[in-house]
């Protein structure tokens, strides 16, 4: 756990970013264990108890610290409000993930943007749900490593992901790319995978194609049920910042109770810069 000092907080709140309490913050971060281990920070008692402006502000001040803020839909939105909106996931032609109260289907962040997805998203909870609403973390690492050749050689083919925007074509892109560095990415939420072959202007999956994504379920099924599984239930004012690359996440299930509904997260996604790039 990463505290988000005292000194640090007045610091931004004066304008003053580089300020060596705020330096200490961000290397702190990104020196902490877990995040060198797994890809995974937690930083503690951040404010939330502004409204919502003042809110998002904190979200995106502390997320611009470590990188680059990307947009998040077609509008350019560089933050979004994870919370339950009475949909479904994939729920007409808009309906996300964030905008549902469902559990499991484990998924990287932005595969279904038409640029490339972040390397990197946080969450800052605001409002917690009373049952459920963990996060739960698979390391890629551990998925591919459990793959046989075919598979892996499907995967590395363009899948067809539904953008969920009105009248967007489907983003074509594989579930598992290597970057020019070499290290592998995933690229998955299979629900919008299904969503873009199913789509007017898509192809449906073939056979191979859905034997490989069934392995690929397979794998993330046994990770999650093995004893020693990432899972974090964030508290109001705790910020989690998440390596996409590296990790899929998904949530337990909240509000079977019909007055347990008010879980809010404020989620950015984050580009490093170069100097991020290469701690």
């Amino acid at each position: 756990m990463v505290a988000f000092s005292e000194s640090a907080k007045q610091a931004l709140n004066e304008g003053r970013p580089f300020d060596q309490a705020v330096v200490e913050f961000r290397d702190a971060v990104f020196s902490s264990p877990s995040w060198i281990d797994h890809g995974l920070a937690v930083v503690d008692d951040v404010p939330v108890d502004g409204d919502t402006a003042s809110t998002h502000d904190t979200a995106v001040t502390i997320s611009q610290l470590l990188g680059r803020l990307l947009p998040q839909d077609g509008d350019g939105a560089l933050v979004r409000e994870v919370r339950y909106r009475g949909k479904q996931l994939g729920e007409g032609a808009t309906g996300r993930y964030s905008d549902s109260k469902d559990g499991g289907s484990f998924h990287t962040d932005g595969p279904h943007r038409p640029d490339t997805a972040p390397e990197w998203f946080a969450l800052l909870c605001v409002r917690q749900a009373k049952s459920g609403g963990g996060l739960i973390l698979v390391l890629a690492s551990q998925i591919i490593e459990r793959l046989d050749a075919g598979t892996a050689a499907v995967l590395q083919q363009p899948f067809l992901f539904d953008q969920r925007e009105e009248g967007a074509a489907p983003v074509a892109r594989p579930v598992l790319q290597q970057d020019a560095d070499g290290e592998w990415r995933v690229n998955y939420l299979r629900e919008y995978i299904e969503l873009g072959h199913r789509h007017p202007d898509g192809t449906p999956l073939t056979s191979a194609q859905r034997d490989a994504l069934d392995r690929f379920d397979a794998v993330i099924a046994e990770l999650v049920e093995a004893p020693d599984r990432i899972e974090i239930k964030l508290e109001p004012g705790q910020y989690a910042l998440i390596d996409n690359r590296r990790l899929l996440h998904g949530r337990t299930a909240f509000g079977d109770d019909p007055t347990d509904l008010d879980r809010l997260m404020i989620r950015t996604w984050i580009r490093p810069s170069q100097l991020e790039a290469a701690a």
